[in-house]
């Protein structure tokens, strides 16, 4: 069951809706509560923002209220900011709630994976942009005002993306992202330099191409996004360092399980063989892409030393994919640490 409320400061009706909510559990139908919400949103006098930031939420109670300050400190105000808490079951709403920032709008779903909070926030959104934030990373002050520089000079295209760096848990640089050999489109079929955080989209286009909602694509559901949208438009950087991804054991990239890079990477390579775009947009390349991402599967299960027989397997079928795979180097350090 879903449910919404704002920012306690937020005149959307004649009474409180976080008071409602939190006294009434459900009220008629999700459609009537997004009507109760937005009755303001719609009045003549309503200025609709230029961003939406949407920022899914599981069991972030404990650092929500960081990430919501550096939101909120940006040097370009004219954004709306979306926290969709996807089933948590902490006390975040009732932290949320103590936000008193009208520009801050917080909604509860049943948990979906953040491909679903994010298609969720992204349907609610009213900004000429969408970008989509973690919520365990900091935005630094300029996110949003690189962005609307570039914009300004260069018209509303249809997706921009900034560049970031990487600390570790002592707030060390480990990496900076900012350039790519050749384009960003081309520079996706081989890895996805893009965190999630860096990439604005105009919000027809996302509203448009939503998030894999599937839980075997979690970790990977953003990549498969980017490159569906780069068969149809162009990614325009901006190299710039807008904000930090901070690496800690909980990230979902961190913890994944082989098995689950087995069942991610095998939807991930049956989604683009059936994307017809992409073979259009890219020819020659759906056969590499796919190999590639047996051989992803391959070396995962060889460091595990556990599924030498499925090793075996992916391995061949890589080379069955893309006999040119032999030469690659992650297929090489399979085969290494297979035996």
């Amino acid at each position: 069951m879903d449910s919404i409320c704002c920012s306690s400061t937020v005149n959307c009706c004649s009474v409180n809706p976080c008071r409602l909510l939190l006294c009434l559990p459900y009220i008629g139908s999700s459609l009537l509560l997004h009507e109760l919400i937005f009755s303001s949103v719609t009045s003549p006098a309503f200025s609709a923002p230029f961003f939406s930031i949407v920022v899914p939420c599981y069991n972030r109670a404990d650092i929500i209220q960081d990430t919501v300050q550096a939101i909120l400190e940006q040097e370009y105000k004219n954004f709306e900011l979306i926290l969709v808490d996807d089933g948590s079951r902490d006390n975040l709403r009732e932290v949320v709630t103590q936000i008193t920032d009208s520009r801050v709008r917080y909604y509860y779903k049943e948990n979906g994976e953040r491909g679903a909070a994010r298609n969720y926030g992204a349907q609610r959104a009213l900004g000429q942009y969408i970008n989509f934030f973690d919520s365990d990373d900091e935005m630094y002050p300029n996110h949003l005002r690189v962005v609307k520089d570039f914009l300004d000079q260069h018209g509303l295209v249809e997706i921009v993306h900034t560049g970031y760096e990487r600390l570790d848990g002592q707030d060390r640089v480990m990496s900076e992202v900012c350039e790519f050999l050749g384009s960003t489109n081309e520079a996706l079929l081989h890895d996805n330099p893009l965190a999630c955080n860096t990439v604005f989209v105009r919000r027809d286009i996302a509203q448009a191409n939503p998030f894999e909602e599937d839980r075997r694509l979690a970790s990977a559901e953003d990549w498969e996004l980017w490159l569906r949208l780069a068969t149809k438009y162009t990614f325009h950087p901006v190299r710039q360092k807008t904000f930090c991804l901070r690496e800690h054991d909980g990230r979902s990239l961190n913890t994944i399980a082989p098995e689950a890079v087995r069942a991610r990477d095998e939807l991930f390579a049956q989604l683009i063989r059936q994307n017809p775009d992409f073979a259009r947009r890219f020819p020659g390349q759906t056969h590499k892409f796919v190999a590639d991402r047996y051989t992803f599967i391959t070396l995962t299960m060889a460091l595990s030393k556990q599924h030498r027989l499925k090793t075996l397997r992916y391995l061949w079928k890589a080379v069955k994919e893309d006999p040119t795979v032999v030469g690659r180097r992650r297929f090489l350090a399979s085969v290494k640490h297979l035996f």
